[in-house]
């Protein structure tokens, strides 16, 4: 293992956390950092050998903070992050990571180094916030509470991905049903009762929480996530909450809008980066990015770098299970960065593997779909002709 390599920093035993508590204090606003330290939530906490710079690693995410005059430490970060961290992230079959660090901008130059050939994308989170002074004790009559008789119900579809829900920021079960609780919203189908939507705490440490939310797709727009959370901010006020957060990336508005339908009130929106554990899927959302930039976040469309990134992935065989919008992203990114004869690769290998055109179903959004696709479209099949 990398951490036990490291020269310029240590790991910290859990009983020590507390000598990394003060180093993110620009980070407040993540409870699960709090929740690490205090040995609540699982976690792994590495500082420099002068106690001045630290990285924590919690289910939410890496986070840095302290000193940024640390670079022998912080170039260590980087070996660890890749050698260690993510390898172990990927085996436990978690898809992606999140980096957070203060929005001070001497943070820049150290995330560069974190980072170095990574990959990371740079994008933005919000956290909201929520007293519960303004919330009903009582639940609505639809929304079941998630507790121990719940989770050994045998008739429930869905009950399954919740459970998987709770093990990703929960040690185990057991844990959840001492200190965690949530809600969900039941239909009944013709296969059966149904989860159709649910709010479960992250995490609960002293007397705040935060919380998840996710409804089906086949139900969303229904009210049916306002429900659940309403019924968790209930059963928060229950068990003497103070207060709950709440946490999404800036570009999910139906999350927001969620949030602040049912009270809660914007606390912080900040820069972040992320990217994928495994290198080749990586470079597949790299190049999803990159095509479709994110302006709030200073990331400009860049043609070049995702037709780069797709290729590095694509050439290994790497597509998915057969993502053939892939190809035809890859094949309009090369067109559009002016090399013409590897445009015409990627769409040949597209139609080879089935692809019809921009409007045939596609189970994802970052299909390529401007208003020069059909253009493109017949431009690299009359030169397939010739």
């Amino acid at each position: 293992m990398y951490s036990k390599k490291m020269l310029q920093g240590i790991e910290l035993n859990s009983e020590n956390f507390y000598k990394a508590a003060g180093l993110f204090e620009a980070l407040k606003h993540h409870l699960s950092i709090k929740g690490v330290i205090k040995g609540i939530v699982p976690g792994r906490v590495f500082v420099s050998n002068d106690c001045a710079s630290a990285l924590l690693k919690s289910p939410q995410g890496i986070f840095l903070g302290g000193s940024t005059e640390n670079n022998q430490f912080f170039e260590e970060a980087n070996n660890l992050i890749k050698e260690e961290l993510l390898p172990e992230l990927a085996s436990n079959g978690e898809l992606d990571y999140v980096l957070f660090y203060p929005t001070d901008g001497k943070w820049d130059g150290i995330t560069q180094i974190v980072m170095k050939d990574l990959l990371p994308m740079r994008s933005g989170r919000m956290t909201f916030t929520h007293n519960l002074s303004s919330i009903d004790v009582t639940a609505g009559n639809s929304i079941v509470p998630i507790n121990s008789n719940f989770l050994q119900r045998q008739d429930l579809l869905g009950l399954s991905e919740v459970i998987d829900e709770i093990l990703e920021n929960w040690p185990s079960i057991e844990a959840y049903e001492d200190k965690g609780f949530g809600c969900v919203a039941i239909q009944y189908t013709d296969q059966g009762p149904t989860i159709i939507s649910w709010c479960l705490t992250d995490w609960v440490v002293d007397d705040e929480c935060e919380i998840g939310i996710e409804t089906d797709k086949n139900y969303q727009g229904n009210g049916w996530a306002r429900k659940t959370a309403l019924g968790v901010l209930a059963l928060a006020k229950q068990r003497g909450i103070r207060k709950v957060g709440w946490q999404c990336w800036s570009n999910n508005i139906a999350s927001q809008r969620t949030a602040l339908s049912v009270g809660f009130k914007l606390l912080a929106d900040f820069p972040v980066l992320f990217g994928w554990n495994y290198p080749l899927n990586n470079l597949l959302v790299n190049g999803n990015h990159y095509m479709r930039g994110d302006h709030k976040y200073d990331v400009e469309k860049d043609y070049a770098r995702a037709a780069w990134s797709y290729a590095q992935a694509l050439d290994k065989g790497w597509d998915w299970n057969g993502d053939i919008a892939l190809y035809w992203n890859a094949a309009c990114m090369f067109y559009l960065s002016g090399e013409l004869e590897k445009a015409k690769h990627y769409y040949k290998k597209a139609k080879e593997k089935g692809w019809r055109d921009i409007h045939q179903p596609h189970y994802h959004e970052y299909v390529y779909r401007e208003e020069d696709s059909e253009q493109i479209a017949r431009i690299l099949s009359e030169s397939l002709k010739n």
